[in-house]
């Protein structure tokens, strides 16, 4: 992943950005620090490294060249991840969702060595968000995989600040449900 920014060979050398051009280089300034949490939340969606990864470098290269599209109002981050999350949905319906998911796969691990009560622990979660309603889910996966705000899940989803925080707290309950735990 962290190669991802270095083999972009974007074009065109320069893309608008309003009244002003904005360089491969400083593009890459602005996206290298987002590639990581990126890539964990495009995993957490389509539960495959392969697919993440090609998943990001689509929503890169569109971010790149959709540039002048991209509101300073916004964060950079939020508006990336809404690609991303674009990105992941087209990726998501070419698979058909055939594929099965092996939560043991230790691609999907971001940790280069885990022990066996956090692998345990992390496939317990992965069961438990395969479990609840995809909008739920997808507001657990924008918060704790791309570590995002709440006005940034609420720009990414297009849904207002309140509706977030209550999808958020009825997926926590809901989490908490599944995996037999009480909430804080």
């Amino acid at each position: 992943m962290k190669n991802l920014n270095r083999n972009l060979n974007l074009k065109p050398e320069y893309t608008s950005y309003g009244s002003r051009k904005i360089s491969e280089n400083e593009f890459t300034r602005m996206l290298e620090p987002l590639l990581e949490r990126g890539a964990a939340y495009a995993c957490s969606i389509l539960k495959s490294r392969e697919d993440a990864e090609d998943a990001l470098q689509e929503a890169v290269i569109k971010a790149y060249l959709n540039f002048e599209r991209y509101l300073p109002s916004y964060s950079f981050k939020s508006w990336l991840f809404a690609i991303l999350r674009n990105s992941c949905m087209d990726q998501f319906r070419k698979r058909k969702n055939t594929q099965t998911i092996n939560f043991n796969d230790p691609s999907l691990s971001l940790a280069a060595k885990d022990d066996h009560a956090i692998l345990e622990r992390k496939n317990e979660i992965a069961w438990a968000l395969s479990r609840i309603p995809p909008d739920h889910r997808e507001i657990l996966e924008l918060k704790y995989f791309a570590d995002l705000s709440y006005k940034e899940i609420a720009e990414i989803l297009g849904i207002p600040g309140g509706t977030v925080m209550s999808r958020l707290h009825s997926a926590r309950l809901k989490m908490a449900e599944i995996l037999g735990k009480e909430t804080k």
